[in-house]
């Protein structure tokens, strides 16, 4: 069924190219379907009070507002931060633009976490009580300043994971490019620095996207330029130990919390339809627009919620069959 889940979370169903990176990003793991490498590296390296980055955030529309961001990203973030706080007791802390952050904490509060402070977060995860919590934070737009900023996260509260979640990665001439190779770089935090440096401290990374230009594409860049429209002007320099390519980067999130319930044998660890359902009819009440018309709409990539629950209701029926 892990194989299952991996085909419905590539499906290229907006025509991007993105499938075309499915079998490279396969074989980068020997083999095994994505979703599972992607789940064995929580279950072999977190553990009860250990922390977890998540980055994500696309400040879509940041050549008008920089508090315009995109349900894509935060959806799954928020949902994949619930499922790795019940699966392990940790503490996921969730980084994404300054003016995005209230917006992202709204968003991931409806997939179970309360929003805490880090001490609140260690007093959760210390007690015998399950609390499901989450912890929500940023960095600089200044390069240079975010470098250090990065540098300091990460000596402070020392990730056993980074995973990357629909978060433009910079260019090799210092700019973000959106799929339209549009310069979006205005206002954005700089938190590709925590990828560089959890390279150096051999921390384990993992990427998700869906257009070519997120985290984690520069280990692909190849075929990015060879089979997404402006793929050699869009492609990111950063790399990630594991890539997954999906129709819609919040599908990669699922697709990761569908194996650690195969994995663990805990279906509540699952994203739901229901739960997709209700975060797709609320992100235009929470402020974050359909990425691909700029619109409040209950829309993600330009489809509909029908589509989204579709696509989750096949990665739950794997997990259930795969658990029986």
């Amino acid at each position: 069924m892990l194989n299952v889940i991996d085909k419905v979370m590539s499906l290229d169903i907006g025509n991007r190219g993105i499938a075309s990176l499915y079998d490279p990003a396969r074989a980068r793991v020997g083999g095994k379907p994505i979703c599972q490498a992607a789940a064995e590296t929580f279950i072999n390296n977190v553990k009860q009070g250990d922390t977890v980055f998540l980055l994500t955030g696309s400040l879509t529309r940041g050549w008008v507002s920089p508090a315009i961001g995109e349900d894509d990203g935060p959806m799954g973030t928020g949902a994949l931060a619930g499922a790795l706080s019940k699966a392990f007791k940790c503490i996921p802390m969730i980084f994404v633009d300054e003016f995005l952050q209230d917006k992202t904490a709204k968003m991931g509060q409806l997939a179970g976490p309360s929003f805490v402070s880090y001490e609140e977060a260690v007093a959760a995860t210390a007690t015998p009580r399950y609390t499901c919590i989450s912890v929500v934070g940023t960095c600089s737009d200044d390069n240079e300043t975010a470098k250090e900023q990065c540098r300091k996260l990460i000596e402070q509260y020392k990730p056993k994971v980074i995973i990357s979640i629909e978060r433009a990665g910079m260019t090799a001439d210092g700019t973000y490019r959106n799929m339209a190779a549009m310069d979006f770089s205005a206002g954005r935090s700089r938190l590709d620095h925590l990828i560089d440096i959890a390279h150096e401290k051999g921390i384990p990374t993992i990427g998700v996207g869906d257009g070519g230009n997120e985290i984690g594409m520069g280990a692909f860049a190849k075929e990015v330029a060879a089979h997404i429209k402006h793929g050699e002007i869009i492609c990111p320099t950063s790399e990630t130990d594991i890539l997954l390519p999906c129709g819609v980067s919040n599908w990669g999130c699922y697709a990761i919390q569908a194996a650690l319930a195969i994995l663990l044998k805990n279906i509540s660890l699952a994203h739901t339809p229901e739960l997709e359902e209700r975060m797709i009819h609320a992100a235009p009440a929470i402020g974050l627009v359909d990425g691909v018309t700029g619109t409040l709409e209950a829309k993600v990539d330009g489809m509909p919620a029908e589509v989204h629950k579709g696509i989750v209701e096949l990665m739950y029926n794997s997990v259930e069959r795969a658990l029986k």
